[in-house]
């Protein structure tokens, strides 16, 4: 009987969401943006994607608002890089994506309620300047049960705009 109940017990807490050990990326969203050349279909180099308000102001991190990372920072997306294991097997450091741009968030960010879009810049003025809205099926939420709060499925498709020269 004392088997019983503290099989019980280690039940009742062992597989409750609050016991649950927490991956790396828990309560995180990436955005992850995907800049392509319309001529060459390729992935363009050396961009500025920073994320604006309804406004087309640049939204900063205050107080980590929006991000773990970079207090007080303007959220501007980082390109994705190759990285060399033990084995030297080569591999995408954020497995989500390969080589695109991406933006770590907080999970309950939601982008739809404040009309957030991201501007693409490219500071060698090879392509024209480019906004482009952001829509809660661009997250990719990592980890965490705030996936309900977007409904049954997410997407996670990236932001993908073909540029002109």
């Amino acid at each position: 009987m004392k088997k019983f109940i503290l099989l019980i017990f280690i039940s009742a807490f062992g597989f409750s969401q609050e016991g649950l050990p927490h991956c790396g990326y828990d309560f995180t969203t990436y955005l992850v943006a995907n800049p392509i050349d319309s001529a060459t279909k390729k992935i363009i180099n050396d961009l500025q994607i920073t994320l604006i308000d309804s406004q087309g102001n640049e939204v900063v991190n205050t107080n980590n608002e929006f991000s773990l990372i970079h207090k007080d920072k303007t959220l501007t997306f980082a390109k994705n890089y190759r990285v060399t294991l033990a084995n030297a097997e080569e591999r995408w450091f954020y497995n989500i994506c390969e080589d695109q741009y991406l933006l770590q968030l907080k999970a309950n960010f939601i982008p739809e309620e404040k009309g957030y879009s991201v501007k693409i810049e490219d500071p060698l003025k090879r392509y024209p300047t480019t906004l482009v809205p952001v829509f809660n099926s661009n997250l990719y939420v990592l980890c965490t049960t705030k996936v309900k709060s977007f409904g049954p499925k997410m997407t996670n498709n990236m932001i993908t705009t073909e540029i002109s020269k």
